[in-house]
């Protein structure tokens, strides 16, 4: 029994061990399988992460390259935009380079005649120095003087001769350098006004108001008359109205009321149901919108000048000269064509050009002021650059621009001859018949009131005085004196655009017959 139990025991761990081995064999081909599925599996993931990282490279890549790609075409851009500025540079600059030379040349010139004038003036102290000696032998020989008295009489001759000669000397150098000195200011005006950009604009009318119908007709006077009334009221400006033309006419001193007011009658035959708290809404709001049209307007002066550092008061007293204007003149636009000129004016002659440029824009800044203050433009100018804190320069100009102080710098001279040009150049300026007539009526009365004035007339628009005197009344002397005297006048109780030239004619013609 106990045999057959061993056995039993053994064949049980036989059997167990080799069930343990199978089981052990099975788990070992699960695992292998396992591990092939997840081997599979990282590979197939692997295979996606390459793809996906391949499409990122790509992506990126292509995104690379486009920004290397845009980067390119800026550079190209702005080296093209550099080589056109280079280009005009170096046109800008070789017309400069021009101009030099040609002042080069004339310097020469100048020069070359300078030393023919010394040359001239040693051999005429040469000639002097041979003449008093000359003198002095004949003298002693003929007179029998001494010497001393032969000295100081030959002395005082050719002192006499001397000063004589220097005279036409210095006479004839006066008329060649002023004859050159005018050829030259004659050639930098032309220059300047070719450099400057004058702009002849017209501006339109702010009297007139055109009305479509007589629905909008109604709509402005409302009923019984209470939305021109209100109108009148806010903006206080005189509103006419014409139905049968369909024409609103405005009446009053100050344009930018007049603007405010026209703008107002535009709007309110827009708006469907007006009455007069409609009409106070819209004033308010349009006078907000011409206070900012204002502010743009100066702006864009300063900017189209390039001028830093513009007191933002100041700006808006530069809009306002937009809407004030002299013998039909624009004054803003006037004063940004005197500031060009004065600007191109300061660079031949080597000034600070932004400097002339500021000076020219504000030279009528006292124009933008109510005309209520009783005050010249020039002294509200003067008041107004002070006030902002403008540069003594700028000050001067504007103080001097008519002569009323000395101009104590170059730009201040500039400013000046700049307004003068931009005022009396052909086109700028214009007035009414009745302001020609009566100017002209002026110029006659004053040159006529003066003793020995035969007659006299006003011709070229105005520009020229032409006076015929009796001869028999008058001398070559005196009529210098009267027409220093009619200039002086003229200048004291006459407003007029540019220069009166006053020509004076004494004319003695004797007839007599033969026969």
């Amino acid at each position: 029994m106990l045999i057959v139990g061993l056995i039993g025991l053994l064949i049980a761990i036989a059997v167990g061990f080799y069930m343990r081995k199978m089981e052990h064999q099975r788990q070992l081909r699960l695992a292998r399988q396992q591990a092939q599925q997840i081997l599979k599996k990282a590979n197939e993931q692997g295979k996606i992460d390459a793809k996906n990282a391949l499409l990122k490279g790509k992506r990126e890549t292509a995104a690379y390259q486009e920004s290397i790609t845009q980067e390119i075409t800026t550079d190209v851009q702005d080296n093209e935009r550099k080589a056109t500025w280079l280009d005009q540079r170096e046109q800008v600059l070789g017309e400069k380079e021009d101009l030099l030379n040609r002042r080069f040349d004339n310097f020469k010139t100048k020069q070359a005649a300078l030393n023919e004038n010394r040359q001239a003036l040693k051999d005429i102290r040469q000639q002097a120095t041979d003449l008093i000696e000359k003198r002095q032998d004949k003298l002693q020989e003929v007179a029998e003087m001494s010497q001393e008295k032969a000295q100081d009489f030959v002395l005082d001759e050719t002192t006499r001769d001397l000063k004589e000669e220097g005279k036409r000397t210095v006479r004839n150098t006066e008329a060649e350098y002023q004859s050159s000195s005018e050829k030259e200011a004659k050639n930098m005006i032309t220059h300047a006004i070719e450099h400057s950009g004058i702009r002849s604009h017209i501006f339109p009318s702010n009297r007139t108001v055109e009305v479509p119908s007589n629905e909008a007709l109604g709509k402005v006077i409302g009923n019984a008359g209470q939305n021109v009334r209100a109108l009148e009221a806010l903006t206080g400006i005189d509103i006419n109205i014409d139905d049968q033309q369909h024409v609103i006419t405005l009446d009053g001193y100050d344009p930018m009321r007049r603007e405010i007011a026209k703008r107002s009658i535009t709007q309110i035959m827009q708006v469907n149901r007006i009455n007069p708290d409609v009409v106070e809404q819209i004033v308010n709001q349009t006078a907000k919108a011409v206070d900012e049209l204002i502010r743009g307007f100066g702006e864009q002066a300063i900017n189209e000048l390039n001028l830093k550092n513009v007191h933002p008061d100041l700006v808006k007293f530069i809009g306002h000269m937009h809407f004030r204007t002299s013998y039909g003149q624009n004054i803003l636009e006037h004063s940004i064509e005197a500031a060009n000129l004065a600007g191109v004016f300061a660079a031949e002659l080597g000034e600070d050009v932004n400097l002339a440029k500021r000076a020219g824009l504000l030279h009528d800044i006292g124009k933008s002021i109510d005309r209520d203050v009783e005050a010249t433009h020039v002294e509200l100018g003067v008041e107004l650059a002070t006030k902002y804190h403008e540069d003594p320069v700028v000050i001067n100009a504007i103080a001097s621009h008519h002569g009323d102080v000395e101009a104590k710098y170059v730009i201040s001279d500039l400013v000046a001859a700049a307004d003068a040009i931009s005022g009396s150049r052909q086109g700028a300026r214009s007035e009414s018949a009745a302001d020609y007539l009566q100017r002209i009526s002026s110029l006659e009365g004053i040159a006529n009131h003066y003793p020995g004035v035969q007659e006299s007339y006003a011709i070229q628009a105005g520009r020229e005085l032409r006076v015929i005197v009796k001869p028999n009344q008058t001398s070559d002397k005196s009529i210098e004196k009267l027409a220093d005297s009619v200039k002086d006048q003229i200048e004291q109780e006459v407003t007029y655009p540019g220069q009166v030239k006053v020509t004076v004619v004494r004319k003695l013609q004797v007839v007599e017959y033969a026969g």
